[in-house]
């Protein structure tokens, strides 16, 4: 109830529905109550946008929206005004001066219930003042995802509504929403934007209507010719089939793919990505909304805020950056509940393009350096407008500008005043440029490129496993598959069925001798090499390497190498192998490979002489060999580490002890050494990447050191100690730490990184 009247006949007098979906009304209800701040996590295509609308509508005060684009906010607007609901604006960098005069002043006036605004926006001097003379009864944060620096979509620019809402007169309660986030981003979440006793609203991500495939192929030849099978399926089933998403990595991909439906399939399809003027973005996606193009080929920039029913398809031509992604973008198919399908074209080549972005996303020493000559010489105090165009010619485009003044700010060494589409107003807080601190920052940018990196071995690991997709989907996001789905997808269809029983008969004869090898080798190797050693290929570095004199060595002769590297990825995606490292990724065994070794040895292996003896062999090496580490031995220690030293055969020894389940203390019994002396050994192990953090220290604790760092950095250990709870201990942070520095290119940890700059 709201004044006396049930809430349905608020949602039918402004919208014309009959009743709430699921989760709406309590997000509805809570954001009218005034209780508690609300974080509602609700699947694409639910009605998120209903949740602060209908309360903004009824609450006195304004309701301001923070929404990351500018068409996002433009659509939610006009469609607002489509149902005579007029109170609604938006302000951004599209609109002259004098229309942002007026809404300014419309605001002022009361005139408007509901305004959308970017999160730059919150630095705007005339808005700061404008928005000091209003009342602000509920913050909306659209797109919460986008504050998390671990979610899929970071955006500095919403590390600053957490300030925003604590300089307001009167503080308005604070509504997040957002269609995906793991649990950890949640909490991440929660955190930034200051609401950690948020009433958290979870609506199943599950999305029964939808079938999910994942193509393996090798050439965009391949590509074309399963894309073009769906699209003439489409076509063939008529209009009521609806219109498709074709998503791409690139600009040039987007107009090519376009450019060869148009071309060689009769159909009329628009291209759409962030290198288009805002006019031509906005023709595609009206026609498409109209449904006079039928399809759109687009980069990642096409897709948040469209509300089109009937979209029937959305195709992965590249591969996605992280599952959240993609079940973000898949979440556009089938909103009007009839059945859509969800094709991924997966190329092996594509991984190695999203990683080149990953890199050249990731803001460099020598950018930083740069960025930093710029403010030189300014006093402590000084204000200083750097225009993109001065910025892009000391190579520094408005990205990685973006990152850089927020990781600044974030350690005191500067203040964003106002950022417009020319460029950015900063205050100087220091003169000073300590090197410690911009350690830190760097520490901090390579934290995140590694979780980006992490997210891309998620999503590559869901491309190859063979369990059912959507279940693996919901299991990322915290959830169980509710009940059996009709159509759910490839891997439950009859054919992916028979190909998951056969995913047993992979492990007990090609792919246990991958494992095998796997478990031989003396240092991690990539999946080409492993297939060359299986095949017992003759080239130059397998021979020379003594690769040729493992048991394993010609071991799969007979079979295409296509084929073992499909094994290979088939035992990572069903996590008996997994893949370590980034730009030169290797193949580790990890326990569940080992339990499978162990298992078909002791079911025989299907009677197989042959393959027996490989499960013994694998299975002696799973006792001594850790899963996170490449040699089994003492003597593989000393043999790699050309010294034989008993540092080294101690360290191998905790390694091994650690495997077995011993802890700390045990471990310290055993080797006769204090556990401080453990310690370090584990700590080394970390940083040398053989060890896990995430073994040895929870999330939770993870985070809140890491935030410890950021205010004192990681130079010694009582202050950051000084900042945690009791139940942190001096080990947890050793092993963060070691973990830190492991992630930081050994190039930059040993560049002076205020060269040239003071």
């Amino acid at each position: 109830m709201f004044n006396n009247l049930p809430l349905e006949a608020y949602l039918s007098k402004y919208f014309n529905f009959p009743s709430f979906r699921p989760g709406q009304r309590q997000v509805v209800e809570g954001a009218l109550s005034g209780n508690r701040d609300i974080l509602a996590i609700m699947p694409t295509g639910r009605g998120k946008s209903l949740c602060y609308q209908l309360p903004g509508l009824l609450l006195p005060g304004t309701t301001l929206v923070i929404s990351p684009l500018v068409a996002l906010m433009k659509d939610q607007v006009d469609s607002l005004q489509a149902i005579g609901i007029d109170q609604a604006t938006f302000l951004n960098s599209q609109l002259t001066p004098a229309e942002q005069r007026q809404r300014l002043g419309g605001m002022v006036q009361g005139r408007y219930k509901l305004v959308y605004v970017a999160p730059e926006r919150l630095r705007n001097q005339a808005f700061t003042e404008v928005i000091s003379r209003v009342k602000v009864s509920l913050l909306v944060v659209d797109e919460a995802h986008c504050v998390s620096q671990w979610g899929h979509d970071f955006r500095p620019d919403y590390l600053w509504i957490r300030q925003f809402v604590s300089s307001l007169r009167s503080r308005p309660r604070v509504l997040g929403l957002t269609a995906t986030a793991t649990v950890a981003v949640q909490k991440d979440i929660l955190w930034q934007l200051g609401i950690p006793q948020a009433e958290k609203v979870v609506s199943s991500s599950d999305r029964p209507n939808l079938f999910y495939r994942a193509t393996t192929v090798h050439s965009d030849a391949e590509k074309r010719l399963a894309l073009k099978a769906l699209i003439n399926k489409s076509k063939s089933a008529g209009k009521e089939q609806g219109c498709g998403i074709i998503y791409v990595a690139t600009r040039k991909d987007c107009e090519q793919v376009a450019g060869w439906i148009n071309s060689q399939l009769g159909i009329r399809a628009g291209f759409y990505h962030g290198g288009m003027p805002p006019q031509e973005r906005t023709e595609v996606q009206e026609l498409f909304l109209r449904e006079e193009l039928p399809v759109v080929v687009a980069t990642n920039a096409f897709g948040m805020g469209i509300d089109k029913a009937n979209i029937r398809f959305v195709v992965h031509y590249s591969l996605p950056a992280s599952l959240e992604s993609y079940y973000q973008e898949v979440g556009r198919a089938g909103r009007d509940g009839q059945p859509a399908e969800c094709l991924l074209l997966f190329a092996p080549k594509d991984k190695s393009l999203q990683q080149w972005m990953i890199k050249n996303d990731t803001l460099t020493v020598k950018e930083l350096q740069a960025f930093l000559l710029l403010i030189k010489g300014s006093a402590a105090g000084s204000e200083l407008y750097l225009t993109y165009e001065q910025l892009a010619e000391k190579g520094l485009e408005e990205t990685k500008v973006r990152v850089a003044v927020s990781e600044l700010e974030r350690v005191q060494v500067l203040h964003l005043l106002e950022r417009d589409g020319a460029g950015v107003r900063i205050e100087v807080i220091t003169d000073t440029l300590d090197r410690e601190i911009l350690q830190r920052v760097l520490e901090r940018i390579n934290r995140m490129t590694e979780e980006r990196h992490k997210k891309l071995e998620v999503m590559t690991r869901w491309i190859h496993t063979s369990r059912c997709r959507r279940e693996a989907l919901l299991a990322y996001f915290g959830e169980e598959k509710p009940g059996a789905t009709e159509k759910c997808c490839d891997n439950c269809a009859p054919q992916g069925k028979e190909k998951r029983n056969q995913s047993a008969d992979e492990v007990s004869r090609a792919g246990l001798a991958v494992l095998n090898c796997v478990a031989q080798l003396s240092a991690p190797l990539g999946r080409n090499k492993i297939t060359d050693i299986l095949l017992g290929s003759r080239r130059k570095e397998i021979l020379e390497g003594g690769l040729n004199r493992l048991p394993a060595y010609g071991q799969l002769a007979g079979l295409p190498g296509r084929e073992i590297l499909q094994v290979i990825d088939r035992l990572i995606g069903d996590g008996y192998l997994a893949s370590k490292g980034a730009q030169y990724p290797v193949v580790i065994l990890t326990n569940q490979g080992k339990e499978a070794g162990a298992q078909a040895l002791q079911n025989g292996n299907a009677g197989t002489e042959e393959s027996a003896g490989l499960t013994r062999e694998l299975t002696a090496g799973a006792a001594k060999e850790p899963a996170y580490k490449a040699v089994g031995t003492v003597e593989a220690a000393r043999g790699l580490n050309h010294d034989g030293s008993k540092a080294e055969a101690l360290k191998l020894t905790i390694a091994q002890l650690m495997e077995q389940g011993l802890s700390q203390g045990e471990i310290a019994g055993r080797v006769d050494r204090s556990e401080q002396t453990v310690t370090k050994y584990i700590a080394q192990l970390v940083q040398e990447g053989k060890i896990p953090v995430e073994r040895l220290v929870p999330w939770e604790v993870r985070q809140q050191i890491y935030l410890a760092l950021e205010k004192v950095g990681m130079a010694r250990l009582r202050p950051i100690k000084e900042l945690l709870p009791e139940n942190v201990n001096y080990a947890d942070i050793r092993y963060v730490i070691a973990s830190l520095r492991q992630n930081l290119d050994e190039e930059k940890s040993g560049t002076d990184f205020t060269a040239g700059v003071n």
